[in-house]
């Protein structure tokens, strides 16, 4: 089995595969909406409460189930648990692929967009003209990028562990962190550009981080603090067992910490003080309240970086993008090859390309239908219930596997309360409730208004954008959401076919 050439290696590949999109183009508008500054408070409470003991424990049944010289997720899993725990690692890697197989479409995008800065095409477009072209870039150009985006992350995960996930991430992870440090800098010092009378970045931070105390009361805030920690730090897709195990020695709780840690300064310190601060002195506050969204990076950032600085500042901030969601997609495709090595037999490089030829099939309904939804319903359905019900899975597994003796290498006194309650209640009971929150998501997210209206008059008032009436609507509305569906289930059922072998 490939080891992971040093812990510094390991270290930035798990870093690499923590920070994503999300940090830089969902962090800063979740943090906006849900209470500006004030929003930091449940973010820290949940990262501390869900996010760090959960990472721990993924590490913790890497490194436990590392003695059984395996490397995929069932694999690790079922040396610990056997049958169960084999279920358990496979609901894993379900996630990772079915994640992997439309988050590759967004990769496209910045792929897509990173060539065009280099070519020039963004020079003095105007705003109108930019936002046209992301439409055209939609329709006409991002299936040769994704296209390639697949070949690329082929490439990197045939050439292995160390020659291609850890080589990648070596180089590109100061990178990445580099290029954030210096756009975000650049970002606040921009100032006052005089071009409208709220066009200044100082005010589009003030407009981020400013608290809305009376936020912190509704529940909801605390649902989306809890939801954005969860899924920014990649627990459930099973890289964290994963990785841990294809190492030598590896600490789950300082190099757990580590990665939560650099990941929150990538999304906190970086993501909050680029596209929201930016496009504020471009083009004002009320042109980010009303079109505040993941979008944003794509439809609006060429035209401020333009007006800002021209084409190296547009490079610089798609390479940024780039190299932000290649790290995570080649986790994702790293725990898919693994667990095909681990069942057809051979290395895992051997079946590179056979995955990569199914993450295509898998994947193809959420690009061709990405204008009727089918993406968002893959999201819904994988990256959010799924990936839940991964993570649930693998704190369980934790316990039963009797995981805590890594933990305790660390910190001795692990039976204390305090670490009781980190590491065995506080997890289920956050994403418990960030479960339940998505599958009965209310209207306008007004919880109280809702259970009165479930008490006094016997019905539940539930949010059009909300799981299952998006889901019951979007299946009467397209062919490839009806089609994406069907592949979700397919995958399953051919996951759960694949047993493992003698």
């Amino acid at each position: 089995m490939e080891k992971w050439s040093g812990r510094i290696g390991a270290l930035l590949a798990l870093i690499g595969g923590a920070v994503g999109l999300g940090n830089f183009l969902r962090f800063p508008f979740q943090a906006a909406k849900w209470g500006g500054g004030a929003f930091l408070i449940p973010y820290l409470v949940a990262l501390v409460a869900v996010g760090l003991p959960l990472v721990w424990m993924e590490m913790a049944l890497g490194r436990a189930g590392a003695q059984s010289n395996r490397q995929s997720a069932p694999e690790l899993l079922h040396f610990l648990l056997g049958r169960r725990g084999w279920y358990i690692g496979l609901l894993g890697v379900y996630v990772s692929m079915a994640v992997g197989a439309y988050y590759a479409y967004l990769t496209g995008w910045t792929l897509g967009y990173t060539w065009h800065a280099v070519i020039g095409t963004f020079r003095q477009l105007t705003l109108e003209k930019v936002v046209a072209f992301h439409g055209e870039f939609i329709q006409d150009e991002v299936i040769v990028f994704w296209l390639i985006t697949w070949i690329i992350t082929g490439l990197i995960l045939y050439r292995g562990l160390r020659d291609g996930l850890e080589a990648v991430n070596l180089w590109g992870m100061p990178m990445l962190f580099l290029l954030g440090l210096a756009i975000a800098i650049g970002a606040v010092l921009v100032g006052n550009t005089g071009k409208c009378p709220t066009c200044d970045s100082h005010i589009g931070v003030a407009y981020l981080y400013a608290p809305r105390w009376a936020e912190l009361k509704s529940p909801a805030v605390w649902l989306a603090a809890v939801g954005q920690v969860f899924f920014s730090i990649g627990v459930g897709f099973a890289m964290y067992p994963v990785y841990a195990a294809s190492a030598e020695r590896l600490s789950p709780i300082r190099a757990g910490t580590q990665t939560v840690l650099a990941n929150t300064i990538a999304e906190i310190g970086l993501g909050g003080l680029i596209v929201i601060p930016l496009v504020t002195a471009f083009l004002g506050l009320d042109y980010v309240r009303e079109k505040a969204g993941f979008g944003l990076g794509f439809a609006v950032m060429p035209y401020v970086l333009n007006e800002w600085g021209g084409r190296v500042l547009i490079m610089a901030w798609y390479i940024l993008l780039f190299l932000a969601a290649i790290s995570s997609l080649i986790a994702m495709g790293w725990v898919g090859v693994t667990w095909l090595s681990a069942v057809l037999g051979g290395e895992p490089r051997r079946w590179t390309f056979v995955f990569i030829i199914g993450m295509l099939l898998i994947g193809f309904p959420a690009v061709w239908g990405y204008q009727k939804g089918t993406l968002d319903l893959y999201d819904q359905i994988v990256g959010t219930v799924m990936l839940i019900l991964a993570g649930l899975g693998h704190w369980w597994a934790f316990h039963q596997a009797f995981a805590h003796s890594r933990l305790r290498e660390e910190v001795p006194r692990l039976a204390k309360p305090l670490w009781r309650l980190l590491l065995r209640w506080m997890p289920p009971l956050f994403l418990g409730g960030l479960l339940v929150g998505t599958l009965f998501q209310p209207v306008e997210n007004d919880w109280l208004a809702a259970v009165k209206a479930l008490f006094q008059e016997g019905r539940w008032p539930w949010a059009p954008e909300g799981l299952l009436p998006q889901l019951l609507r979007s299946l009467r509305s397209s062919f490839w959401n009806v089609l994406g569906l069907f592949n979700l289930i397919l995958l399953g059922l051919i996951l759960i076919a694949l047993r493992r072998r003698p």
